[in-house]
């Protein structure tokens, strides 16, 4: 360990490159897992004076792997609450049933959408989130409400999903939320999930009471276990920026080791001569590896702990990109995460050890007479190691490639991905043999110029230090083209397959609301489905399902005597195991049971299950609309605007396009920045140890211009190599992807590229490139002055 620290502090600059990789990858690791963990699921606010909570029963789980609860009826709800407020130590039970409420000003929709489903609450439940009248009195009838920054007796507009109300404001609240008589939330809620407690004394005590009461008609939580009734909204929030954050730890990791490896590879080839050296004066194979891990950790931990503070640094800072662009909910904050840091410093340490492995392995064989070498000509660019990897990886990325359509649909994306991997494996490793004719016949037409040929011959005897220059750029550039070109390319074919799929020109939208309210569309002449939530129960299983209400024109006639009934699409008449004239016990979103007879069952059916449009507002009066499909002239409404299909689906395209493109910048900088690391370590590795060379030049007569002209050359030769193998893979790879959605869609699909960010990653790479051999060539100008 000594010799290691010796060696660290006398040659820092050999392993600036490993320094950097560790320090940055520790820096990114530690920022997202602090964020990651910082990210838990909360209670909501509306409950900080409630510490028990009295939840729905659930009846498992969703497709999404969420609970599925089953609502309280408003009676059942209230008889519920009225047993629980008689426990010792419950100062009140109060249910809190919720509706959507968005405020209307000038005219227009104002506030988040997604928020307005959740605001409307009952005037009892203020109590539960600690809240009080400013001013005024309480709501007591229909009409009257309680909010915050509005002076009682004001008039209030505002959108419900029945449609636009003006409310009149009795008093004004401490706490956010529409806040209405009782009986008024309960008749616009889809039934009750919650009920809170407020307590005097040992909240556990309560919370175990009150268990004895509710039974299996709920769940009590109290506690850190009122946390999970996070609203479902907000988890798959937080979902989508785990997503982001394991994708940066994961990408990050990864190319910390691509560069340790490259960065270590290379160093121990001009470490060639001391190695054997080492070896000559009776140094083993176990030795010499025993010291470049030693050194490795030397500079890893060093690195790790430089890294640790950058990414602590930083995480708060991303707090609020991360709400501003919806993968963090409202009011995220990022708290000091000790385990993160730990384990971003020893994830920091193994990563650069790992890098260093093959390195160590190979340069423990050196032999002894390596001491006495001279020539820096490289004797064998391609080991026999290298060529089975690249043939294999060649091989296995050509044949998904070539299989990709024949597989089942669900399989072809994850397919391309890794065909893609495979191949840009395979060209990174194979890279060695492509530079040789390339160099010869770029180089061709200035061969007989003093340039051309110090161009020509330094690249040849040099194969391994261009391909490891050309690696990261290959990586990078195929990267770039094959995630913008797949996101591209589906994106293009997906907008118009949707909207050659809504059969009207016309649709009616909603605009700067989550929905359309129902005044908005019965005034509309054309045809919309309106989406609820059933749980079906067959035998002794329950599960929930997505439903539609529709017109009795799409459902048919139904059963003699019947008042109701359900369509049922094949699949799932298949999953319920239902036929025409089965009898579906269904429970309501309202809470409310009924058993309905199945009317027909067709090849699709929206959702998979139509039922009365009118039932399904009755049992849903918060449901709302996503759309109508106009077979008539537009009727102004609030929040409701009409456009034509193709712009109705783009919106929503578009509304993910946001997230994906965010997607795709985090993990294309971060892939450029080690790019761009890995690129200039290696060529300021390289240049720094071709100094006998310069020097040689020099006494020739070389100038420093003349100097400069070959080293840029090369630079741009080897980002030229990585350019065209790295564009050529993804473009293949691009083939097979759009040849798996032409087979599902039955259409041609043309190849979109955007090759804008394709050429702006190209141009980093290179101006990287040309100032890693450019500075060591001038510095050592003036210093020789």
């Amino acid at each position: 360990m000594r010799l290691a620290w010796a060696m660290v502090r006398h040659r820092f600059a050999a392993f600036a490159g490993t320094f950097v990789a560790v320090a940055l990858g520790v820096a990114v690791v530690a920022g997202a897992t602090t964020i990651y963990l910082s990210s838990r699921p909360e209670a909501p606010e509306r409950y900080n004076s409630a510490p028990v909570l009295v939840r729905s029963p659930s009846v498992g789980d969703n497709a999404f792997g969420e609970p599925e609860y089953q609502s309280w009826t408003a009676g059942e709800a209230i008889r519920l609450s009225g047993e629980l407020a008689k426990l010792p130590g419950v100062t009140a039970a109060a249910v809190d049933p919720v509706f959507y409420a968005q405020r209307v000003i000038a005219g227009r929709p104002a506030g988040d959408p997604q928020d307005a489903l959740l605001a409307g609450h009952a005037w009892s439940s203020a109590a539960l989130g600690g809240y009080r009248l400013a001013a005024g009195t309480a709501p007591r009838g229909p009409g009257e409400v309680v909010v915050a920054g509005v002076a009682p007796g004001s008039r209030m507009p505002v959108l419900t999903a029945a449609g636009p109300a003006t409310w009149t404001v009795t008093g004004t609240v401490d706490g956010p939320g529409f806040y209405v008589a009782d009986r008024e939330a309960l008749r616009m809620s889809a039934g009750v999930r919650v009920i809170g407690l407020t307590v005097d004394g040992d909240a556990e005590a309560v919370a175990g009471a009150a268990r004895g009461v509710v039974g299996p008609a709920g769940e009590v939580v109290s506690g850190g276990a009122r946390d999970s009734l996070e609203p479902v909204s907000v988890t798959r929030t937080r979902w989508l920026g785990a997503q982001l954050l394991i994708a940066m730890v994961v990408l990050g990791g990864f190319v910390a080791v691509f560069v340790v490896a490259s960065t270590c590879a290379l160093g121990a080839a001009q470490r060639r001569r001391e190695i054997g050296l080492l070896r000559a004066v009776g140094a083993t194979p176990g030795q010499v590896r025993r010291l470049m891990y030693a050194e490795t950790l030397v500079i890893s931990t060093m690195a790790a702990l430089a890294g640790l503070p950058l990414g602590a640094l930083t995480a708060p800072l991303l707090t609020g990109p991360l709400v501003d662009t919806g993968l963090e909910p409202a009011g995220f904050t990022v708290t000091m995460q000790p385990a993160a840091l730990a384990g971003s410093f020893v994830l920091g340490v193994v990563v650069a050890l790992a890098g260093v492995a093959v390195a160590a392995r190979r340069a423990s064989r050196a032999p002894a007479l390596d001491a006495l070498r001279e020539a820096a000509v490289e004797r064998r660019a391609m080991t026999p190691l290298r060529w089975i990897a690249g043939a294999a990886t060649a091989a296995l990325g050509t044949l998904l490639l070539v299989t990709m359509p024949m597989m089942a649909t669900t399989d072809q994306s994850s397919a391309g991905l890794g065909a893609a991997m495979l191949l840009l494996t395979a060209a990174a490793a194979l890279a060695p043999i492509v530079i040789v004719p390339l160099v010869r016949l770029v180089t061709w037409p200035w061969r007989g110029a003093a340039t051309g040929m110090l161009v020509r011959e330094g690249t040849l005897i040099a194969v391994r230090r261009v391909a490891s220059t050309a690696a990261p750029v290959l990586l990078t550039v195929g990267f770039t083209v094959l995630l913008t070109g797949t996101v591209a390319t589906i994106d293009d074919v997906q907008g118009q397959h949707d909207a050659d799929n809504i059969p009207a020109t016309v649709v009616l939208a909603p605009d700067g609301v989550p929905g359309l309210a129902e005044t908005a569309v019965q005034a509309q002449a054309g045809t919309s489905h309106l989406p609820t939530r059933l749980l079906v129960t067959r035998g002794a299983t329950t599960a929930g399902y997505d439903a539609e209400g529709a017109p009795p024109s799409e459902l048919g006639p139904g059963p003699a005597g019947s008042s109701g009934g359900v369509v049922l699409d094949k699949t799932r008449a298949k999953d319920l195991h239902a036929s025409v004239g089965t009898t579906l016990d269904v429970r309501w979103a309202d809470g409310s049971t009924a058993a309905l007879p199945v009317r027909a069952i067709r090849a699709a059916a929206g959702a998979g299950i139509l039922v009365p449009r009118e039932l399904a507002r009755q049992h849903d009066p918060a449901a709302l609309t996503s759309a109508v499909l106009l077979n008539g002239p537009p009727v102004a409404s609030v929040g409701a605007r009409p456009m034509s299909a193709r712009d109705y689906v783009q919106i929503e395209i578009d509304e993910e396009g946001e997230l994906i493109d965010l997607f795709l910048l985090v993990l294309i900088g971060l892939t450029v920045g080690y790019t761009g690391l890995a690129v200039a370590n290696t060529l300021l590795m390289a240049t720094s140890a071709r100094r006998p060379e310069f020097r040689t030049l020099r006494l020739a007569g070389a100038t420093e211009a003349q100097i400069l002209r070959v080293t840029s050359a090369e630079a741009l030769l080897a980002v030229a190599v990585g350019t065209l193998l790295g564009a050529g893979v993804a473009v293949a790879s691009l083939s097979g992807v759009r040849a798996a959605v032409e087979a599902e869609l039955d259409r041609a699909v043309a190849l979109v590229v955007p090759w804008g960010t394709a050429a702006a990653v190209i141009a980093t790479c290179t101006v990287v490139a040309l100032a890693a051999t450019t500075l060591p060539v001038l510095r050592r100008s003036r210093s020789a002055t």
